[in-house]
């Protein structure tokens, strides 16, 4: 009976190795099947502005959904015409900005960073997940930056001063010949 106790001892410690081992196992299974469905289903969208679009040049909001939310820890960053670094967009999805959520988000292009010029700009967005996966995935649209159309703006000038008013012509303006002409024309 020397060996008894030790081999039911062993018996039980290799138990719990076995599962320890199969709960492992497990885990590293579900963490690569959330990867892959993270990937499968992963994507990021700009929908404003639309590809091809015409928009006026200077500041711009742009906007998007994404497949983000509160818990998988992706995140969603914007670039205009390659100009670095991404820049980080507002989370506005359904859970609010804490803890994030991507599934809709903004970001306005303010000359700080740079805005619309005239021509062709390509708008990207980026949605990435932990850096420790490396998975990434990109949305871009081209738009074309057109320019306000000035109108000329005809300047009259203005005399605040009502003791002189410009004197007009009061024969243009009598009631009476505008009447005869318009009963001579029936």
């Amino acid at each position: 009976m020397c060996g008894g106790p030790e081999m039911e001892f062993d018996m039980k410690f290799q138990g719990y190795s076995i599962q320890i081992i199969v709960l492992s196992v497990l885990g590293i299974i579900l963490l690569a099947a959330g990867l892959a469905t993270t990937a499968t289903y992963a994507f990021v969208k700009i929908t404003s502005p639309v590809k091809g679009q015409n928009v006026p040049v200077g500041n711009i909001l742009i906007s998007g959904v994404s497949s983000s939310n509160s818990i998988n820890q992706c995140t969603v960053s914007v670039i205009i015409d390659g100009i670095r670094p991404y820049q980080q967009v507002t989370s506005t999805g359904i859970n609010g900005p804490r803890p994030m959520d991507y599934s809709k988000w903004t970001f306005n292009a303010t000359p700080e960073y740079t805005t619309i010029k005239e021509g062709m700009n390509k708008i990207t967005a980026k949605y990435s997940c932990l850096p420790e996966v490396n998975f990434t995935k990109f949305y871009s649209v081209n738009v074309t930056g057109v320019a306000a159309k000035v109108q000329p703006i005809l300047s009259i000038p203005i005399n605040h001063d009502t003791q002189s008013l410009p004197s007009i012509d009061q024969s243009i303006v009598r009631e009476f010949k505008h009447t005869e002409i318009l009963k001579s024309y029936r």
